[in-house]
């Protein structure tokens, strides 16, 4: 009853599929079933929750790009049970690093999507707030990678991170660096760069989905 009369008044949908309803569909839910699997040896290795296929993409740009920040805590509950098996594996505390935004979208967007996103999953796996710091932070502009290829994402990501010291509460912490979406992974490399040359042990990187190695998930 509350989906029919939320599209007549609001003209409500499924942000994955577009089908009239309020939130995501039990469809789209249903279709998405994260299945944690290391996509990169490493080191650090690379740990994707997802593929990143139908619904998954309409619903990381509702959440980026159309203000859907409600979606959070979905896509970070995702994230979490990746992040589950991480925080076994380290036996003791882990610090999560979102990977830093451009602050020119931040502001256009109203949020810092990847932030909000490691803040959900961390709440999932019922961190500490503290368990989350934004350590990472742009030195310069970037280009928009759309249209880039893996070459020129690389030559565009280089020099482009800068990482704190280690923090002296933080010595004996590694560090999970946390993104959206994988697809070259050239933004990752230069986050692992960027934090071990500030002295920081990454532990490993964890991403909501994976765009590059889509046969993993057949």
């Amino acid at each position: 009853m509350l989906d029919p009369l939320a599209d007549l008044l609001l003209g409500a949908c499924c942000p994955g599929c577009g089908r009239p309803g309020s939130g995501v569909c039990a469809d789209c839910l249903a279709a998405v079933r994260p299945a944690p699997r290391i996509i990169v040896d490493g080191p650090p290795p690379v740990l994707a929750c997802l593929p990143y296929r139908a619904p998954l993409p309409a619903l990381v740009t509702a959440h980026k790009d159309r203000a859907a920040s409600w979606l959070c805590d979905q896509l970070g509950a995702w994230l979490a049970v990746g992040l589950e098996p991480v925080l076994q594996a380290a036996g003791g505390t882990v610090v999560l690093v979102p990977m830093p935004s451009d602050r020119a979208a931040v502001r256009r967007r109203g949020a810092d999507h990847c932030a909000d996103l490691a803040r959900s999953a961390s709440r999932g796996c019922h961190l500490e707030p503290t368990g989350v710091r934004q350590l990472l932070r742009r030195t310069r502009r970037v280009r928009d990678q759309l249209q880039l290829s893996h070459e020129q994402r690389e030559a565009n990501q280089a020099g482009s991170m800068a990482a704190q010291p280690v923090p002296a509460d933080q010595r004996h912490h590694p560090v999970v660096l946390i993104d959206d979406i994988r697809t070259t992974g050239a933004s990752l490399a230069e986050g692992v760069r960027a934090l071990q040359r500030a002295g920081h042990q990454v532990l490993c990187c964890l991403v909501l989905a994976d765009a590059e190695h889509p046969a993993r998930w057949a």
